[in-house]
């Protein structure tokens, strides 16, 4: 890792970077780099994915439907409405 990668790298993510913050972000991405890349020698062949890192499910219910329709009763109380909507001012003309 160089300096002409981490200006690419930073003007790529739109970071801006100090000139005297360069030397140590060039070793920390360095070793961000050398870390992820010991991912590469770990033995993964017997481990089955996973499709949550938790390891429960989540719980499931019959989809109906279990609220009163009010609909009637809030118009109602509504300061202007029709039989559908609340009827409101205009507000762009």
């Amino acid at each position: 890792m160089d300096k002409e990668t981490v200006t690419t790298i930073s003007n790529l993510s739109r970071l801006a970077f100090d000139k005297e913050n360069e030397e140590k972000i060039t070793k920390d991405l360095e070793n961000i780099i050398k870390f992820v890349d010991q991912l590469d020698s770990v033995d993964t062949s017997n481990i089955e994915p996973l499709t949550s890192p938790l390891e429960k499910t989540a719980k499931t219910r019959a989809d109906e439907v279990t609220s009163k329709n009010r609909k009637e009763k809030f118009l109602k109380n509504a300061p202007n409405a029709n039989e559908d909507y609340f009827l409101v001012p205009r507000v762009v003309e």
